[in-house]
């Protein structure tokens, strides 16, 4: 990939995790954006044909978007580790941790859950909101709900799709 992609990822692109519990499911989300002008569109369209991967979205800005795991994981693969040298870095090797966890359907477990939610408690540190839900919140949610997780044999069957889901138990 061109050095200056690299330079927009470090200064524009945030890897982050969204998780959270919606219509009682837990869903794991690993994201990748970079935000621009919408006047820097076609700079987003090359790094897309660059990546493979993604979508763009243009409103206000122009937002290059990669999510869903199997794209994330292509990302991945076309991203060189050692380019990212600013602390941006701290996080690409957070989220890519995530992604292998997902990848393996370790977050289909209590275990691998709370310790994607302990990565995304570590990840873009200066920029959490008010409202974080950290991994303590998702503790007691998973212990209040009395949440059982999938043994290893069902989770391997689960598929992967956009945003990762499987059903709470009571």
């Amino acid at each position: 990939m061109r050095e200056w992609f690299y330079c927009l990822i470090e200064m524009k692109g945030n890897f982050y995790l969204n998780i959270g519990v919606r219509n009682k499911r837990i869903f794991v989300q690993p994201i990748f954006t970079l935000n621009m002008k919408k006047e820097d569109e076609t700079i987003l369209k090359k790094l897309k044909e660059e990546v493979g991967v993604g979508e763009i979205k243009v409103n206000k800005n122009a937002v290059f978007v990669v999510r869903g795991i199997q794209n994330v994981l292509k990302f991945l693969e076309v991203i060189e580790e050692e380019k990212i040298i600013t602390s941006k870095k701290r996080d690409w090797i957070l989220w890519k941790e995530a992604a292998q966890l997902i990848k393996y359907y370790k977050h289909l477990s209590k275990e691998g859950f709370l310790r994607i939610c302990e990565i995304r408690d570590r990840m873009n540190v200066k920029k959490k909101r008010r409202n974080y839900r950290d991994r303590n919140y998702f503790e007691r949610l998973i212990e209040i709900m009395n949440i059982r997780f999938e043994n290893e044999d069902i989770r391997k069957k689960i598929s992967s799709s956009l945003r990762t889901t499987f059903n709470l138990q009571h």
